[in-house]
């Protein structure tokens, strides 16, 4: 089978004229059908020629044998990308205006019409046209209720109270003296089809004349990388068909099934995380640096015109490496407002949106940190997982970049923004250089295929936290699967 996933590098390619009007004005559907169309055509039949010019070809004609009978392989790979993409848009830009202001009216105390109209007017919220209907993200409200802190006073329900950046001053504190922190720490994570995409992928086996849907499973597990060790794996619902190499670039476990009932797959392991103090300002880089992790990774780390111009902006006048990655992370987290997302799967360009909007999530501020390093010809790779706390683990997304001589230091850009957003300067900085405890590392690569692979289009096929699973080789993503995540222990090592 054709590993889908892979051609996932060939979405910069873009679109023909006629279908990029049509997506950008939201009429997904009459572009899907134009690229059907392109995606049938045999040009060995349309090729320019007699036929082609309305006229009987001349005696003996035989036509020179075409060299792209299908069409050109990478715009193949493209349309095929963005067909995807725009069958998933609609189902990730869910709700009208009137929809919008009613569900914020049902969460913020007095909210009004005219205040959505505001907050939209400043680019608080995401949308697009779908079908010639403006639409708004699927998460907007919870972006604006994480990010105003006006509204979040003005919850019809109010948040519990929590002490996470008391304890994160505590652990810096305590890392900044005796230059580590390390915790020991037990998750349980699952799984599984919702019950309704089971019965439907049940009612089309048995109408192919089968008994039971093939599926398969993947979930995250901790990898072998410099903060965690201690590593075990200490039970599984049933027995994976195959478990990744600890070093695996997305380590996965995996099972494979055929199912006539639905059912959960999970995983429980234990690890210790270290995370290790550093200041990337405190010591003199080195005059050779390496050039690892300096190049392009289409379609999302490229050196575009304007990503080149913020760089050299940025790092003019600037010789130490280090100095110039904390020009990059100031940008960052001074400027990205903080955004939650739609999928990855139908971004285009991250880094380059994201440096143009000034928005965007975790993985988002993360990989726009990573490309502006690169451009300026420091190292700088992905890491992600999850962030942990006791009683608590959400997906979360973070980046490494190289210094010599002092290696790989960290720059967590999305919790830098919140402590800038917070006016909390000691933690904004923290995180430039250091992470914390609270981890779970299982990504080290951006874009990286499972072991064993996915053939049919993941949900996220840039990243994996909470899993990815399908049935009969299709790939499910939404509401299709239902995961969990369960924090069983966390214990600070003294």
């Amino acid at each position: 089978m054709y590993d889908w996933n892979g051609s996932i590098r060939s979405l910069n390619v873009g679109l023909p004229d006629d279908i990029a009007r049509l997506k950008a004005a939201g009429y997904y559907q009459e572009a899907i059908a134009r690229i059907d169309r392109l995606l049938a055509e045999d040009w060995t039949k349309t090729q320019n020629g007699p036929a082609s010019n309305g006229i009987a070809p001349p005696e003996g004609y035989v036509p020179p044998e075409n060299p792209t009978p299908h069409g050109v392989d990478t715009l193949r790979e493209a349309l095929t990308v963005q067909k995807e993409i725009m069958r998933r848009l609609p189902g990730e830009y869910c709700w009208t205006e009137a929809e919008a202001i009613a569900r914020m009216q049902e969460r913020v105390k007095d909210f009004t019409a005219e205040e959505f109209k505001k907050l939209d007017w400043e680019g608080r919220m995401d949308w697009r046209f779908v079908e010639g209907e403006k639409r708004y993200q699927a998460r907007f409200a919870e972006t604006l209720l994480a990010t105003h802190a006006d509204l979040a006073a003005r919850k019809l329900t109010p948040d519990a109270p929590n002490n996470k950046n008391e304890e994160r001053h505590r652990l810096h504190e305590k890392m900044e003296r005796e230059g580590s922190a390390s915790a020991d720490i037990t998750l349980r994570t699952s799984i599984r089809m919702s019950d309704e995409a089971f019965a439907a992928a049940l009612e089309k086996a048995k109408a192919e004349g089968r008994d039971a849907v093939h599926v398969r499973a993947w979930l995250a597990l901790p990898a072998a990388c410099p903060s965690q060790s201690h590593i075990t794996l200490d039970r599984f619902t049933e027995t994976p068909s195959h478990i990744a190499a600890e070093d695996a670039p997305q380590r996965t476990v995996c099972w494979e099934a055929d199912l006539t009932e639905n059912r959960t797959f999970g995983a429980e392991y234990s690890y210790r995380e270290t995370a290790v103090y550093a200041d990337p300002l405190s010591f003199t880089p080195d005059a050779e640096q390496p050039d690892l992790y300096t190049g392009e990774e289409a379609p999302h780390i490229v050196f575009t015109p304007y990503l080149r111009a913020l760089a050299a902006q940025l790092t003019e006048g600037i010789a130490s490496p280090a100095e110039k990655a904390k020009r990059i992370y100031d940008y960052v987290t001074l400027n990205v407002r903080y955004h939650f997302q739609p999928s990855y799967f139908v971004h285009e360009s991250i880094a380059e949106n994201c440096a143009r909007s000034r928005r965007g999530d975790c993985g988002i501020m993360a990989l726009t940190f990573i490309t502006l390093c690169r451009i300026a010809g420091i190292p700088a790779r992905w890491e992600s997982g999850f962030a942990v706390a006791p009683g608590d683990a959400g997906c979360h997304d973070w980046a490494r970049f190289y210094v010599a001589p002092r290696g790989w230091m960290y720059a967590d850009c999305s919790y830098g923004a919140s402590m800038a957003r917070r006016g909390d300067e000691v933690l904004r900085r923290h995180y430039f250089g250091s992470l914390d405890t609270g981890r779970m590392v299982a990504n080290s690569a951006f874009e990286a295929p499972f072991d064993p692979p996915m053939l049919g289009f993941r949900s996220d096929p840039y990243d994996n936290q909470s899993g990815e699973m399908e049935a009969d080789g299709v790939g499910l993503y939404g509401d299709d699967t239902v995961t969990t995540k369960e924090v069983l222990k966390f214990e600070e090592v003294e």
